[in-house]
């Protein structure tokens, strides 16, 4: 999958689409994610650990949560990073700043985002070309991919979901998370086939889930690596941290005003399915 650099010394024409490359980084994670397929659980049978923890989560009210990201492509090899910190409330919103950093170039990019289910919101002053005056870009990843039941990990509420898909969960042993004790487990997910209409190959998704006492998540992990069908070098490895730091109300997360939004998706969508024709 063709992932978003940094890059310090691009022209200035190139700058002025930073929205569409770098600045869609904080959602890349999330597109990637797609192929991380829910899958409900348990097929009707008892939960497994992991599944059943993400039940119990996803009744706090709300809370605060940190994201850590990375992300290595043969098509980006300078790298990325992603990190921030966000807070999600009781109807599933979340929001947040993340700094993106690229790996080679050390330059760092601010962008507020706001998740709300599948749909991403991201702001920033480096978005200085945004079609019609707009503030905000919106990516909608509902229709992504080609399994009607598969989920993102867009947020921490919908990491949870995400984790309800997981299979083969094994408990690896006890560790502390910042200074909670946990228990360690370790699963795989199902994978979707395709991400907006493109093939993807995909190795099997690995995540290791931290639960503390309460029989809540306190950290995921996610690592997977995809391939695009048809687009040479296109081998891209995400490795993806959410930490669930304190539960509680929090106040309630807002969308941005409609008039300041500017849809995305019908581009990136574009812009995967002409990378696999030599676009």
């Amino acid at each position: 999958m063709k992932s978003a650099g940094v890059d310090g010394a691009a022209p200035r024409r190139r700058r002025g689409r930073w929205w569409v490359g770098a600045g869609l980084a904080v959602v890349l994670i999330a597109i990637v994610a797609i192929v991380l397929a829910s899958g409900g659980g348990g097929g009707g049978g008892p939960l497994n650990a992991i599944a059943k923890a993400a039940e119990v989560t996803q009744r706090e009210p709300g809370g605060h949560a940190t994201i850590y990201s990375t992300v290595q492509s043969s098509t980006t090899p300078e790298g990325l990073t992603e990190i921030g910190s966000m807070i999600f409330d009781d109807s599933g919103r979340a929001e947040g700043t993340i700094t993106v950093r690229g790996h080679k170039t050390g330059r760092e990019e601010k962008v507020s985002a706001i998740a709300n289910g599948t749909t991403s919101y991201v702001s920033s002053d480096s978005f200085d070309s945004i079609p019609e005056g707009k503030k905000w870009v919106e990516v909608d990843l509902s229709s992504a991919a080609s399994d009607t039941g598969a989920s993102t990990a867009n947020g921490p509420k919908e990491g949870l979901k995400v984790l309800e898909g997981v299979e083969g969960a094994e408990k690896i042993g006890q560790e502390d998370i910042d200074g909670v004790p946990t228990t360690h487990y370790r699963g795989t997910f199902p994978a979707a086939e395709e991400v907006f209409g493109v093939k993807v190959d995909v190795s099997d998704p690995q995540v290791d889930v931290w639960i503390d006492g309460q029989e809540r998540v306190r950290r995921m992990q996610v690592s997977l690596t995809t391939d695009v069908d048809g687009l040479e070098g296109s081998t891209a490895t995400t490795e993806m941290a959410i930490d669930y730091v304190s539960f509680g109300r929090v106040p309630k997360i807002e969308l941005p005003p409609a008039d300041e939004v500017f849809n995305a998706t019908s581009e990136v969508e574009s812009n995967l399915q002409s990378a696999t024709e030599g676009g």
